[in-house]
C-alpha cells in the first residue's frame, strides 16, 4: 500500500510481501555482482596513491602494464 504523507511516499508492507522482496534483492544483488565481476576481473585490494609534484601516481605491479584500469577512490 503506497500513500503520501506531507509529500513524502511512505509504502506499508505485509512480513510475506517483505519476505519476497528480500528473496528478490538478494537475487538482483548476486546478479549485479557476478556482472561486477565480469566488468572487473582483476582487483587490487587496496593500495596508496603516492604525490608527485603536482599530481599524483598509483603503483601496481608490473603485470599490470599495458593494461586499461578503472580507478575507484574510496572515501575515507
Amino acid at each position: 500500500m503506497v500513500k503520501k504523507v506531507k509529500g513524502k511516499r511512505i509504502i506499508e508492507l505485509n512480513s510475506k510481501e517483505i519476505k519476497v522482496n528480500l528473496e528478490q534483492l538478494q537475487k538482483d544483488v548476486k546478479k549485479a555482482y557476478d556482472t561486477m565481476k565480469k566488468v572487473l576481473p582483476e582487483s587490487i585490494n587496496s593500495t596508496e596513491i603516492k604525490k608527485f609534484g603536482n599530481a599524483s601516481h598509483i603503483i601496481l605491479p608490473k603485470e599490470y602494464a599495458g593494461k586499461r584500469a578503472t580507478v575507484i577512490i574510496k572515501k575515507d
